[in-house]
């Protein structure tokens, strides 16, 4: 009671007043997670792009990765509302670590498949190969990641039996985006260099034939 009268007048000088207590400190809460999960996906799609950017110096080689990533990101969060899990000060970092997750195993379909196509005649060749290859060790190693978040799931501590889950679900959906989606953006790829090609070819004929001659 004295400290809500002493509340009323104005503080002594160069001493500020705020409100305490749970509720006030779980509205704050609340809006740090919020505004902090933003910034740190976002910083996470900045650095994997430019990341991509010094090591491949080609843009054909950064656009496949980022796509599959967004896609995966995207169904993470819509899981986790179709669920009813709410983000925590722990799950806040699930978009950045989702993000790391895809792109290693995205960037692990595109170096067999920049290995494949140098061996192979028809890159479509190239891109079931590697998926063969290359899929089953990525499906296995994110089964293994999957299995070992799952126990976190048996935790009695709500905050860290919703990490749990919903970072198995991140793993899934990474597995996915590799497996299934990798490919697909691989195959639109190709068909877009293949049109290039010929386009180039179709506006240069005389080059073309006396390359033949």
């Amino acid at each position: 009671m004295e400290d809500a009268i002493w509340s009323e007048p104005p503080p002594p000088p160069h001493i500020e007043v705020y409100p305490t207590g749970d509720f006030d400190l779980y509205t704050n809460l609340m809006d740090m997670i919020s505004s902090s999960k933003e910034a740190m996906t976002n910083l996470g799609f900045v650095l994997i792009f430019l990341f991509l950017i010094l090591a491949y110096r080609r843009i054909y080689a950064i656009t496949p990765p980022v796509v599959p990533i967004i896609c995966i990101v995207g169904w993470n969060a819509i899981a986790m509302i179709l669920i009813g899990l709410h983000y925590n000060p722990i799950s806040a970092c699930l978009g950045s670590m989702t993000i790391g997750v895809a792109a290693e195993y995205t960037i692990l379909v595109m170096e067999r498949f920049t290995e494949e196509k140098e061996l192979a005649d028809d890159p479509s060749d190239a891109i079931r190969t590697s998926v063969q290859k290359i899929g089953s060790a990525v499906t296995v190693s994110g089964l293994v990641t999957a299995g070992g978040f799952s126990a976190l799931m048996l935790s009695v501590f709500p905050i860290v039996s919703s990490f749990g889950l919903s970072t198995v679900i991140a793993v899934l959906f990474s597995l996915v985006g590799a497996v299934v989606i990798m490919p697909a953006v691989l195959t639109l790829m190709v068909d877009v260099e293949k049109k290039l090609k010929k386009g180039k070819t179709d506006s240069h004929p005389g080059a073309s034939a006396g390359n033949q001659r």
